[in-house]
């Protein structure tokens, strides 16, 4: 059935079902419900927005001041920290918590401080505009690439839309207040237009062959023009938040969110639905930035909620009040009876057990590696032509021409 229209069949609820409106609900229990914001944080949080595309701008267009970190292409990464911490701090569902520090850090260490302070270049194959800074996972040919692609294909679109994107985490810290403007175009005509990014995705296809082939006027150019294709409406979109929400981008436009929402439907990610248990209170859809509507889309495809459209914030899934929503990827391969359901996922970011604190530990010791990692490389492997030269000479391998 296509996602166009869900038909929701003629099924009355269960007699012992309890249809709970959300806006009876406790307070507690509507933790990741879009919240009314007042008019001075809202303008913070579009000035942070501005300064972010001023910043770009700066960088790479108007080059004034030397092009200081307060205002160039790194100024919207320390932006996200900054808000970053306030979101933490006011974040109330403890999972989103715990993957809004995840991301917050993964961001300031990935993109930001490696970049910017230590950067390298990684092996890559076919021709590249500029120079790839790891990690360069939207750049088609290299390691970050390729290793992203499989692990989408593995887990979903949530573990770079939900855990590891600067797009998405500049939109969920200091777009959080505009969160409720996203659920004013609900409508079908609204839901219909999520299929725009397709032209974009197009357009990416046509960057990936263009990176293949030898630097020209034509590849250059074409590449050229889908940057600025791509980073004006992002910036855009950023500026528009008051009316079309904290996720425009991302629902209507954003290539990359199109290629990994690609993998979600033909890998091994996607939600599970369990009709007998849900009391349809709706709140897995008022929850969701991306407007899904979750249990009708359940309900019509068997229990199935595999739409490209899920990024895997799991806020559905968390704040879902009978359980009746669970993630599945490969895991669930490797252990069936595995349900990764409200219950699972709470359990998880329980700072109480002694596990989790060990999984948070690893993942800090993780990121300190990597970021000692790029402080020692990005000496090592120098600039694009010294590449083929240095990286043969740390390998033992003799020289080739790349």
């Amino acid at each position: 059935m296509s996602e166009e229209a869900i038909a929701v069949p003629n099924r009355p609820p269960a007699a012992n079902r309890r249809v709970i409106p959300v806006h009876l609900m406790p307070a507690e229990q509507q933790r990741s419900l879009a919240g009314r914001y007042a008019w001075q944080i809202k303008t913070l949080c579009w000035v942070a927005f501005v300064w972010a595309f001023l910043g770009w701008l700066n960088d790479a267009w108007l080059f004034q001041f030397g092009s200081p970190m307060w205002l160039n292409r790194y100024t919207e990464q320390a932006i996200i920290l900054a808000f970053g911490v306030w979101r933490i701090v006011a974040e109330k569902n403890p999972y989103t918590r715990k993957r809004l520090i995840i991301l917050v850090i993964n961001v300031t260490v990935l993109w930001w401080l490696i970049p910017w302070a230590w950067p390298f270049i990684e092996p890559h194959t076919g021709y590249l505009a500029g120079l790839p800074a790891f990690p360069a996972l939207h750049t088609p040919g290299t390691i970050t690439f390729f290793l992203v692609m499989t692990a989408v294909f593995l887990f979903g679109r949530r573990v770079i839309c939900g855990w590891n994107c600067p797009c998405v985490g500049i939109r969920e810290v200091v777009g959080f207040p505009f969160r409720h403007a996203a659920h004013v175009p609900r409508s079908p005509w609204a839901w219909r237009l999520r299929h725009l990014k397709w032209i974009w995705f197009l357009l990416y296809l046509g960057a990936m062959w263009a990176v293949t082939r030898p630097a020209n006027n034509i590849t250059s150019g074409f590449l050229g023009l889908f940057a600025m294709l791509v980073v004006l409406p992002y910036f855009a979109t950023m500026l528009l938040s008051p009316w079309l929400g904290n996720r425009g981008y991302c629902r209507f436009l954003c290539p990359y969110g199109a290629t990994f929402g690609l993998l979600n439907k033909v890998g091994m990610f996607r939600i599970d639905y369990t009709a007998d248990s849900c009391i349809r209170c709706g709140k897995c859809e008022k929850v969701c930035d991306m407007s899904i509507p979750v249990w009708k889309m359940g309900l019509a495809h068997q229990g199935k909620v595999d739409t490209t459209e899920c990024m895997g914030c799991g806020r559905c899934i968390t704040e879902c009040p009978t359980g009746s929503l669970a993630f599945r990827d490969v895991r669930n391969l490797l252990q069936p009876s595995l349900r990764q359901d409200r219950k699972h996922l709470l359990r998880r970011v329980d700072w109480r057990r002694m596990a989790v604190r060990w999984r948070f530990a690893g993942f800090v010791l993780v990121m300190a590696g990597v970021l000692g990692g790029a402080m020692h490389y990005s000496g090592l492997v120098g600039t694009l032509n010294e590449l083929p030269i240095r990286m043969g000479a740390i390998c033992g391998l003799p020289v080739i021409s790349w």
